[in-house]
């Protein structure tokens, strides 16, 4: 049976530990520990789901002179932050000054010695136009800085000893149960190999956002301090209810990849729009053909033709931001971001999964003559055959989701290879400009003099366009009953610690009844005082050694240690069943 007296006692606890907490003299910081009291703390523990309960471990080990150390807490939070340096709108624009190397003539400077703090390529610059843009990148008052953080939750359980208790076990290991509630929270992002991938220059803006859900372990000493220990990070996984299989389609205007760059313009030149027609959402882990339809739309006149239509899948990008003071501005870095996959799982799907390119192309033929569109012979409208395009999303792509400072989501982008028109000048390529330099006086016979080939490959012209493609998480659990709360309504719930002895009897429980046990989820916003604004808050840069641990790792090396030690049993079982 339920036993409800514990459940009621829990929070009793948790909340007499709150209480304390907030009496305490001290910052609850690991520094706060007596420095000869050396504490480590781990969880192993599987991925949240919404509906679900799940159970994990948790070991505390303490290290060096703790007699002073009077119970354990253990604890999880998800907690999100964005931090951006803009330039101020009304500020001078930033240009910066040209400069050239002077590198090219080898007779210069004959006895030049070159002093260690010099370049070999020692630029010509303006030291004036440098120093003022120096001074207008580093004047503060120019940029807008803001970090600010928000949890969403944070729940503890206290796990052994009290005031008066006694002295605790130096070495310490236990369960713990979770009950997760009907509610969606973001996916669990892997930041922690992307976010040094992520640099700026000085002179750009700067917009960054990280998530992390992490277990974390307090130790209450006698003097009213409290240390807090990082135990690991988690995940978690978002569910939505599957709807029928709807194929959305529509038309992608294609153009030069650096609308930018200064190209002539060429009024005659033909227009493309690409058809597509995909899957309303794609699977984790799952191939997805996409079928694609390219319309010409020119002059009869012209012979440009496209020749080649390539698909090309980014990995999860911020494609909006949602604070209103990024609304108009543009941040081009990408975050390379993917999901916490267990390594061991990740080793197993990449066994299974059939190969594929990952950018994969196709041929391009049409399948009609032209069809007439003015009457008078000079525009004309053509399409091609449809063709297939197979596209593998990865088992740890980030499914999209709308959290609280960002929209998460995945962008298809295409590139059509175009045959021109001879009469269309080139667009800038250096390499063929200068051969063009080279050849432009020689014919065939010229060439069995130079130790060069004539250029014979086909011209092409490039041309890409974007379209967003809906991501969804695996289904690894049972199917869900109900579509899941979103975690920024006001229904939504926060997981809440339990008995690992009640899980049973909360499974017998109907999900609606599990539901009304966890509370309301009371999130808190923080905004960082003017000076003390960070990049990047949650994960080191560089220092892989000083990462956190992946708690989904250790949870399925515990799983899969148990599944071959059973195996083993089984297997000698069977042996003296077989001697016998």
């Amino acid at each position: 049976m339920l036993r409800w007296q514990s459940l009621a006692l829990q929070v009793i606890l948790a909340a007499s530990i709150l209480a304390f907490a907030d009496t305490s003299t001290e910052s609850k910081e690991p520094s706060n520990a007596p420095y000869q009291c050396r504490a480590s703390a781990w969880v192993r523990a599987p991925d949240m789901v919404p509906g679900d309960i799940i159970a994990g471990d948790v070991r505390i080990k303490l290290n060096g002179s703790c007699d002073d150390a009077e119970s354990y807490v253990l604890g999880l939070r998800y907690k999100e932050r964005i931090f951006w340096k803009l330039r101020r709108q009304d500020a001078p624009i930033l240009k910066r000054p040209e400069f050239k190397h002077n590198n090219m003539d080898s007779n210069r400077d004959l006895f030049q010695v070159w002093m260690p703090s010099k370049q070999v390529m020692t630029p010509d610059y303006n030291e004036t136009e440098w120093m003022a843009y120096q001074n207008s990148v580093q004047n503060k008052e120019l940029w807008s800085l803001h970090e600010e953080e928000r949890i969403a939750f944070e729940i503890k359980t206290p796990l052994i000893g009290a005031k008066g208790a006694e002295r605790l076990t130096t070495t310490f290991t236990t369960q713990f149960g979770i009950l997760v509630p009907n509610t969606n929270y973001p996916p669990g992002v892997d930041y922690r190999h992307s976010s040094w991938m992520i640099h700026s220059w000085g002179d750009t803006d700067v917009i960054y956002s990280e998530s992390i859900y992490e277990y974390f372990v307090e130790i209450w000493f006698g003097n009213g301090t409290i240390s807090e220990i990082p135990a690991g990070i988690t995940s978690f996984t978002p569910l939505y209810v599957s709807t029928k299989n709807d194929t959305p389609s529509g038309n992608l205007f294609i153009a030069p990849a650096d609308p930018g760059r200064s190209l002539e313009p060429v009024a005659l030149r033909s227009n493309y729009t690409i058809e597509l027609s995909f899957p309303d959402g794609v699977y984790q882990n799952s191939s997805v053909n996409i079928m694609a339809t390219v319309h010409r739309m020119g002059y009869t006149n012209r012979t440009d033709a496209p020749m080649e239509l390539c698909a090309i899948l980014n990995g999860a990008n911020i494609i909006e931001w949602q604070p209103q003071e990024l609304k108009n501005r543009s941040y081009p870095f990408m975050q390379f971001i993917k999901t916490l996959v267990p390594s061991v799982q990740h080793s197993q799907l990449l066994t299974v999964s059939p190969p594929f390119n990952p950018h994969p192309c196709r041929g391009i033929s049409f399948a009609a003559a032209p069809a007439d569109l003015t009457g008078e012979g000079h525009i004309s409208s053509s399409s091609s055959e449809p063709l297939s395009l197979s596209i593998h999303m990865s088992h740890d792509a980030v499914p999209d989701f709308s959290t609280y400072y960002q929209k998460l989501g995945h962008v298809l982008d295409l590139n059509l290879h175009v045959k021109p028109d001879p009469s269309e000048p080139r667009e800038q390529n250096s390499g063929e400009t200068q051969w063009e330099k080279q050849t432009a006086r020689m014919d065939e016979t010229d060439f069995d003099w130079v130790p060069w080939l004539p250029l014979t490959q086909t011209r092409r012209r490039y041309l890409f366009g974007k379209a967003s493609l809906s991501v969804v998480s695996m289904q690894k659990q049972r199917p869900v009953r109900s579509n899941p709360v979103h975690y920024l309504s006001d229904e939504a719930r926060q997981p809440t610690f339990v008995y690992v002895s009640d899980i049973a009897d909360l499974r017998s429980m109907s999900p609606e009844e599990r539901d009304l046990i966890a509370p309301f989820a009371q999130p808190s916003i923080t905004v960082f005082a003017k000076g003390e604004e960070l990049r990047s808050r949650y994960f080191t840069d560089y220092v892989i050694e000083g990462q956190p641990i992946y708690v989904g790792d250790t949870w399925a090396h515990k799983v899969l240690s148990a599944t071959a030690k059973g195996q083993r049993e089984r297997d000698t079982m069977d042996h003296l069943l077989l001697v016998q």
